[in-house]
């Protein structure tokens, strides 16, 4: 049913969104940091200091947003989806 997918093509643009949103919060306040008190513009993620775990760096803050965004979707995405499908489901009282 086209409609159906259309909500729901709606509704992850909406979860992708509130994603954005807390990314950029994060971010707004990390260049708030650097232009107060300085520092480099490279960032590396990395498990713990002296893990063997894979690690890897990013350039600035546009890197370090991309790479939160698709951590903040790829954890919290699907679930927020079920959330988002289901108070839409209550509100027009369908089941």
């Amino acid at each position: 049913m086209k409609d159906t997918n259309a909500i729901e093509k709606a509704l992850q643009v909406k979860v992708n969104e509130e994603c954005r949103q807390i990314v950029d919060k994060f971010i707004t306040d990390l260049e708030k940091l650097s232009n107060k008190y300085g520092g480099t513009m490279f960032y590396d993620f990395k498990k713990d200091q002296g893990s063997d775990a894979p690690e890897f760096h990013v350039q600035g803050t546009h890197g370090v947003s991309n790479v939160l965004h698709r951590m903040v979707l790829t954890n919290h995405g699907k679930h927020m989806l079920k959330y988002k499908s289901q108070e839409l489901i209550k509100k027009l009282d369908l089941i």
